[in-house]
């Protein structure tokens, strides 16, 4: 990843945001409230998998799930493009617009903002590996929040569908963000039936064995294990309750892990 961290920014903070977040027009006006408040500069990332999924299903294309990601056929990359980075993405920069916080909707295709490899078995599927922030410097410096759609460009010029949450947390890590929130469906990660306010990096793998964490879950967990063992201060995972007063969601951490590195320091 390139060291993209811009000068004078006062710190960068990346959102993320899929289901209810994104969804619901009648969050925005919160949703721009808390990017007001944010110390320095945000940057949205967001899905769009529940639009895709109804898109494929009116045009008849097959949609089916492998090691949690979507295998996309070429057929299919057109419609994931068009939904995420038209539909899902002018929606959301339009809603925040209307809302008070000036956005602008990008792509990670534009101006090579993320770069990815292909996964093989999975067809126009990727993985971020190098990041541009140029074309979000010039967003920050005109004043806008720019909201980025997570498809990237392959090595071969043309579109990759890439994780909106490995898409972020690329982001983050180029960065150097202060912060990474996943805003989801669930109000944090759940153990024991209740969201936990933090949850340590050697504590999830026993989660995830005894299926407590699962599916997006769990994929959503280790992007944000990714960015805390990169480096990046502050990680959340929360949901619609963030937005409306409740439960601030749950902090990822090193934990015991952090503390047995300190002890062989």
């Amino acid at each position: 990843m390139s060291d993209a961290r811009p000068d004078g920014a006062g710190g960068v903070r990346v959102y993320k945001l899929g289901g209810p977040a994104l969804e619901d027009p009648g969050l925005l006006p919160a949703l721009a409230a808390e990017l007001r408040a944010a110390r320095g500069r945000v940057v949205v990332v967001h899905g769009g998998g529940r639009q895709v999924e109804r898109e494929l299903n009116a045009r008849g294309l097959e949609s089916r799930f492998i090691g949690g990601r979507r295998a996309t056929s070429p057929e299919a990359m057109e419609v994931v493009e068009m939904v995420l980075s038209g539909v899902v993405n002018k929606a959301l920069a339009a809603g925040l617009s209307a809302s008070g916080l000036p956005a602008i909707g990008l792509s990670g295709r534009d101006a090579s903002l993320l770069r990815a490899s292909v996964q093989p078995g999975l067809g126009r599927v990727g993985t971020p590996e190098a990041v541009d922030a140029r074309v979000l410097q010039a967003a920050w410096a005109g004043g806008l929040v720019p909201v980025v759609s997570p498809v990237s460009t392959g090595p071969d010029g043309a579109a990759l569908n890439v994780n909106a949450d490995e898409a972020a947390l690329a982001l983050a890590v180029a960065l150097r963000a202060d912060a990474l929130v996943y805003l989801s469906d669930v109000d944090g990660v759940r153990v024991g039936g209740a969201a936990v306010e933090s949850l340590g990096a050697e504590e999830v793998p026993g989660h995830v064995a005894d299926g407590t964490i699962a599916g997006g879950m769990a994929m959503k967990v280790d992007a944000a294990l990714q960015a805390v063992r990169a480096g990046v201060p502050e990680v959340i995972v929360a949901g619609k309750a963030r937005l409306t007063g409740g439960f601030p969601g749950t902090r990822l951490h090193l934990g015991a892990l952090a503390a047995a590195k300190g002890a062989r320091a």
